[in-house]
């Protein structure tokens, strides 16, 4: 999507919808900054010309993708209620109606909720969004590094690995359920294992069928962390020789 000053609300909300069904996790959209902090100003204007909770029910599914945004290039500490209210009008009375509406929208548009417990509204949109925000881009290279160098057996990794992490990763994982969390680092160490094991070299479509929980992106651009490294190494070998 191009961020574009006559680009409005409506056509963003359209151009998500669209993507529905070509991505695993939100942050498979691949927003830039300037097209979240676009959204984010379309978003807070939109509080000024409300009539009633349908007009905000209409454009949830740009909160859930603002919100998602906001873990990745907002401030590092970003709690999710403080994002959550920064588009919504805080009405008490409304509040659990309005998170009710958040929740849904995963069920509407058929995006995975990776079996996050059924607790109350808050905590599930919390936990839900950060699954959906997932590893930042420009940490992943050190996510991928890092669980490459990992030797904890699967129920003890994150203990190993999170004070080594970037800190907006960590807080993201921080974010998400315990099972969540879990299941994305076990599958990640395994993709990361696979990209690097030369002898079986898998492809691209392969890696995307047998991690089906796996964001999309996570997957690629392993896979390009991965040929990177092998092109440094063997440059390495040639000087070394």
């Amino acid at each position: 999507m191009r961020s574009n000053s006559k680009v409005n609300l409506l056509q963003m909300q359209g151009y998500f919808e669209g993507q529905m069904d070509k991505i695993r996790v939100i942050s498979d959209l691949k927003l830039s900054e300037n097209e979240y902090r676009s959204l984010g100003v379309k978003l807070k204007s939109l509080s000024f010309f409300v009539g009633s909770e349908n007009d905000i029910e209409d454009y949830m599914l740009s909160i859930l993708v603002y919100s998602t945004y906001s873990l990745i290039y907002g401030a590092v500490d970003t709690d999710f209620e403080d994002i959550f209210w920064s588009v919504i009008p805080e009405n008490q009375y409304m509040k659990r109606m309005y998170l009710r509406m958040y929740k849904d929208v995963f069920y509407t548009y058929g995006i995975s909720t990776y079996d996050v417990p059924r607790i109350d509204f808050l905590p599930r949109c919390k936990y839900l969004t950060a699954r959906h925000a997932g590893i930042p881009d420009c940490d992943k290279s050190e996510y991928y590094r890092i669980l490459s160098n990992s030797s904890s057996d699967e129920g003890h990794i994150y203990e190993e690995i999170r004070d080594k992490l970037p800190t907006r990763t960590r807080n993201i994982l921080d974010m998400m359920d315990e099972v969540s969390r879990y299941k994305l680092l076990k599958d990640s160490k395994q993709l990361v294992q696979d990209v690097l094991d030369i002898d079986s070299l898998p492809t691209h479509s392969a890696l995307i069928d047998k991690y089906p929980e796996l964001d999309l992106n996570l997957i690629v651009d392993c896979i390009m962390w991965g040929f990177d490294k092998d092109i440094k190494n063997e440059n390495s070998l040639k000087q070394a020789f």
